[in-house]
């Protein structure tokens, strides 16, 4: 508190491409036809994602493999679910809260 003041961060609003994705973070998450250790990942770090500030927060959060993706996707972003895959997204910052979209859950093998 600072002079009578409380300063609250907020993390940033976490939107769905679509209505199969969204099914990550409820009971119908297995018709996703993802495996389960994907989903527990993907909570967790759709988990971070919220709690994170801006983009700098997620580059310095190593354990997340934040990346801007290249080439015809460079818009986009991504992070590491396990070795095999990635939850993609695009990061909104004109937003308050900024806002990530998630666009997919991609099998990069």
């Amino acid at each position: 508190m600072v002079h009578g003041v409380q300063a609250i961060m907020s993390g940033m609003r976490i939107v769905f491409a679509d209505c199969k994705l969204a099914l990550i973070e409820t009971e119908d998450a297995g018709a996703t036809k993802l495996p389960v250790a994907v989903i527990k990942s993907a909570r967790r770090k759709l988990t971070v994602l919220r709690a994170a500030v801006d983009d700098r927060s997620l580059r310095n959060w190593k354990s997340l493999h934040y990346e801007k993706l290249k080439g015809n996707r460079e818009s986009l972003r991504s992070i590491r679910l396990n070795d095999q895959y990635r939850l993609v997204f695009e990061l909104d910052e004109t937003t308050d809260p900024q806002t990530i979209t998630i666009l997919a859950i991609e099998d990069y093998h």
